[in-house]
């Protein structure tokens, strides 16, 4: 009996505003856990984001529903993405170029990174799969 590969979500995060890192963390954290095969790939302004000291200060910037999450101490990003890892096949990729340009190291970012690479890199591992940006 042939067995069928599980669907693939591409996920490409480039915003840093909280509610578009929250709104394709929870896709990609849901879809995981629901069986299919995440990959998220986190780029531009969306890395500052996942930088150890943002994420410990919650420190990001954020529009009115943002603000609410952060008041009334909704699970972050951060925390929804760690659940797909944990629960499901999600994967986590900082985005080498941006990396380079502002001079961050992988220690900088949060402990939930599978590798930091570079567009074509996902591209490739990406190919066939659904890709939604946010």
């Amino acid at each position: 009996m042939n067995q069928q590969q599980a669907p693939t979500l591409a996920i490409i995060l480039l915003s840093k505003d909280l509610e578009r890192l929250h709104a394709g963390s929870l896709v990609g954290s849901v879809a995981a856990m629901s069986g299919m095969s995440v990959r998220l790939f986190v780029t531009m302004n969306a890395l500052e984001a996942f930088l150890k000291e943002n994420v410990e200060k919650r420190a990001f910037q954020t529009g009115t529903v943002g603000a609410e999450m952060l008041s009334k101490n909704i699970p972050l990003f951060c925390d929804l993405l760690r659940e797909g890892k944990e629960n499901g096949d999600l994967r986590l990729y900082a985005c080498s170029m941006a990396m380079d340009v502002m001079g961050w190291k992988r220690e900088d970012l949060i402990d939930l990174f599978d590798d930091v690479i570079g567009v074509s890199s996902f591209l490739g591992m990406s190919q066939g799969a659904q890709v939604i940006t946010m």
